[in-house]
């Protein structure tokens, strides 16, 4: 709710010189009411002819329409849990690495228990 009422506002004052930035929006949804509310969102933005950029997990709107470019942040091809911190022009991949993430800083279900349950 509290994303729908922040975009509401957004869209309401922005002007054809409006940057608006989007970070992991309806996070808290289910994935289709992700979709379908990003797709709506970032649709209506479309066609208003503003400039957006959208943090997204959601794979399917980085390929929304053909005003969507889709970049992807890489990793170091010899070992995933090293960020590069480059961004490149590519389809999304679907690979966030979160387990990888997980292995790294000692996160996973195993290592949690392990560190709970002696």
């Amino acid at each position: 709710m509290d994303d729908l009422v922040r975009i509401h506002d957004i869209l309401q004052h922005a002007t054809p010189e409006s940057l608006v930035i989007l970070n992991e929006i309806f996070t808290s949804t289910t994935l289709a009411d992700a979709i379908d509310l990003g797709g709506k969102i970032l649709g209506r933005i479309t066609a208003m002819g503003l400039v957006c950029v959208c943090v997204t997990f959601v794979d399917e709107l980085a390929s929304l329409n053909q005003a969507t470019v889709s970049m992807v942040s890489t990793v170091d091809e010899n070992d995933p849990a090293k960020r590069t911190f480059k961004v490149i022009r590519k389809p999304a991949d679907g690979l966030a690495y979160a387990m990888v993430l997980a292995r790294k800083y000692r996160l996973t279900h195993d290592q949690l228990k392990e560190r709970i349950i002696p």
